[in-house]
Parts: C-alpha cells; structure tokens; sequence
C-alpha cells in the first residue's frame, strides 16, 4: 500500500517542483524544497487518502483541508517554503479532524436515541469526584474568538498519549472549552462548545473511541481567573480535560 501511494505521489512532486523551475529558472538551486518538506507533502497526502478510505470526504474538515493541501502545493511553486510547512501542518490538523468527524457520525448512526440517553444517563451517574481519575493532562489555550488548534497540537497529542496508556481504567473522556467574559453567555456557550468539538474531533481522529468521548461547554460560566485584564482572558479561553472512571475510589488512586 504503502508502495502504491510513494508511485501515485510521484506525478504530485514532479508537478510541484517542475512548476518551481518554470516560474524561476533563474532561481538559485538552493530553492528546491528542503527534504522535509517533501517528507511532509507525502504524509499529508497519504493522510488525505486516508480520510476518503473512511468516508470523510463529505465533512467539511475534509473540504478545508484540500484547500489548504493546494495552497500548500501552491507556496512550494513559490518557492515560500517556511509558510507552506506551516499550512501543511495546519492540513494535518484539518484532515485528522475530518477523519474524526467521519468516526463519530458512524458511531452515532450506530445507536438509536434510546441507547444515547443510556450513554448519557450512565455519564450522568459516573460524574462524582470519586470517580475522577488524577492523570497528567494539560489545558490548551485559544487566541480570542477563535477555536482554532493548530498552535496547540502538541499538547493535545501528549493528552491523546496519557489517555491512551490509561484506557483501559477510562470509562469517559470530558472535553470543555471555556471562553472569557466578553461575549454574551448565549454566544460564549456556542463558542466554548466549538472549541470542545474541535477537540474532540482531533482526538477521534488521533484514535480514541468517539464512545468514550463527550465535549461540554463551559462558555463564560466558570471562570479559570478572575479580572478583566488581557492576561485574565488568556487564562479563561481553554479546552479542559476529565477523565472519568466507573472504578472504585480506591482504584483511581
């Protein structure tokens, strides 16, 4: 398979940097793409199969995320080569949530709305501070009126990784996206549940089950830090984690 894809990939680079020497044949040779970038253009790519082996071509994650990928093709024709690693890595975001979108809409189609209030009638009753299970997490943090990831990638993948190590002791996974105090409460609602959603999204798509996982928003109903300084905001616009387990007290210590 993997094979198949480095052949498919090939008439992509020759495209990609043949468009290069046309434009600039003037140009220095070292303007060719760094090997990196190549490496990053071929995983990227074997992640946007991915996403149309699982059905995600209809989400649009997966809409934007072809977008980005020719923007990306387009700034390597450019020669912009540091601004088109960053939009592949914001691609990667973008396709890995696609992919997650498509794993929670065939996990949902799965069950009817009598199982859902059991799911979340048993989330309902796991939901006590004795069945809070104390893991290494981290809270990622948002520009202003923004749900945007990408900057925070990494911490997110260290989260994905401790609850990975963890599954087997995890009944839930609670994501909540807070917002600040600007804003009104019914728009910060709306905005700290995209925040969570994205989240979630990326972690599906990262390999957790979308049965385990729920996303909440706080909006600006709790506060992480009080005050009205820009410092304050920062520290209120978060994606937080909870995970849950249906263990003894004892067990989860």
């Amino acid at each position: 398979m993997k094979m198949e894809r480095m052949i498919l990939m090939v008439p992509l680079l020759l495209l990609v940097f043949g468009a290069l020497q046309i434009s600039g044949c003037s140009k220095p040779t070292s303007l060719r793409p760094p090997k990196e970038l190549n490496t990053k253009l071929l995983s990227v790519s074997e992640k946007l199969e991915e996403a149309q082996e699982e059905n995600a071509e209809d989400t649009w994650e997966y809409e934007e995320a072809e977008k980005l990928f020719e923007r990306a093709k387009s700034l390597i024709t450019e020669g912009n080569f540091q601004e088109a690693e960053k939009v592949l890595s914001e691609t990667e975001v973008k396709v890995t949530q696609a992919i997650g979108a498509a794993r929670e809409d065939v996990f949902m189609e799965r069950i009817d709305e009598d199982a859902q209030e059991i799911r979340k009638s048993l989330l309902r009753n796991s939901f006590s501070k004795e069945n809070l299970i104390n893991l290494p997490t981290s809270d990622v943090f948002f520009e202003y009126d923004s749900a945007q990831i990408s900057q925070e990638i990494t911490k997110i993948d260290q989260n994905v990784s401790v609850f990975e190590k963890n599954k087997d002791k995890i009944k839930f996974i609670l994501v909540f996206g807070f917002c600040d105090l600007r804003g009104t409460e019914e728009y910060n609602l709306s905005l700290g549940k995209k925040r969570a959603d994205e989240i979630k999204k990326y972690m599906i798509g990262k390999g957790l089950s979308p049965e385990i996982l729920h996303s909440i928003s706080r909006g600006e109903t709790e506060i992480w830090k009080e005050g009205i300084s820009e410092e304050a905001y920062s520290q209120n616009r978060r994606g937080h984690f909870i995970a849950i387990s249906s263990n003894t007290p004892s067990d989860n210590q």
